[in-house]
This record gives C-alpha cells, sequence and structure tokens, in this order.
C-alpha cells in the first residue's frame, strides 16, 4: 500500500513539475502557489497537496471544481457544486466548463486528475489558472467551511 501511495505522489509531482509548477509539495499555500506560478495569461499551477488545495479553495473566487473520476468510481459525497466529468471522458467534454474561471480538478486520491489536467491545459487557454489535488481531497472540510460562510 506504501509503495502505491508513493507511486500515486511521486506521478503527480513529476507532472507537476514537468509543467513547470515551483512549488513545495509538502506544504505550499495558496499564495505561495500563486506567485510562484508562470507570469503568463493562463496560470497552470499544477498539483495542489491537499491542504494547500482546501487553502486555493477557500480564497479563490469564481472557482470550478471539476471531480474527474470515472462514473464507477464517483465519490458519493463530493465538494459543494462541483462538476462531473469523467477523465476518460474530457476529451469529449471539456467545453462544458464555464469559461474565463479558475478549475481545480479531483479524484478520490490524486491518481487519475493529472491526465485531465493535461488534457484541459492544451485545450482550454481560457483557464486563467489550473490546477488539480494532487492526493485525496479534504471534501468534508470544504464542504463545512462551505456552509458556515454560505449560509443565510
Amino acid at each position: 500500500m506504501k509503495k502505491l501511495l508513493f507511486a500515486g505522489l511521486a506521478a503527480s509531482l513529476t507532472v507537476a513539475f514537468a509543467l513547470g509548477a515551483d512549488i513545495d509539495p509538502l506544504g505550499a499555500s495558496a499564495e505561495n502557489v500563486k506567485a510562484a506560478a508562470p507570469k503568463s495569461k493562463v496560470k497552470r499551477l499544477g498539483g495542489l497537496t491537499p491542504l494547500a488545495a482546501l487553502d486555493y479553495m477557500k480564497t479563490t473566487p469564481n472557482l470550478v471544481i471539476v471531480e474527474v473520476n470515472t462514473n464507477y468510481w464517483k465519490l458519493k459525497t463530493g465538494f459543494i457544486g462541483a462538476m462531473h466529468i469523467p477523465h476518460d471522458e474530457m476529451e469529449k467534454r471539456y467545453n462544458e466548463i464555464p469559461q474565463g474561471r479558475p478549475v481545480i480538478l479531483h479524484c478520490g486520491a490524486g491518481a487519475v486528475a493529472p491526465s485531465a489536467y493535461e488534457t484541459l491545459a492544451q485545450k482550454r487557454p481560457d483557464i486563467p489558472e489550473l490546477s488539480y489535488i494532487a492526493g485525496s481531497p479534504l471534501i468534508l472540510e470544504y464542504n463545512e467551511w462551505y456552509r458556515s460562510t454560505h449560509s443565510k
């Protein structure tokens, strides 16, 4: 099990660094990630640790959250307001994601989100900030925060 988790983390980090992400994979904050992103029209933030992703999600207005698990592996309890586009359908369905808004992708453990990230990075240059959660997403923590800050 440890070997599988290490292999998944190593693959996620390899993708993030290959795409030019200059982040600390063991504890980058949302501010550090945004500051380290390349200075261009499109910021490819790469893989964020679950904790950095949670911070990023709380501080990024108009964020689009997309679960990329296949239908079989779709999470029973997901992020409030998240879209679902399976990673193996992203090539056909990428235009369903709203234009001009930051996007964060996630799956259950960070294993399939990098392939969806690659597809969007190529197909959607209008996305101002693109990232994915490189690990198990902190869904309950986000949903609790969302409910406490968006209640009437």
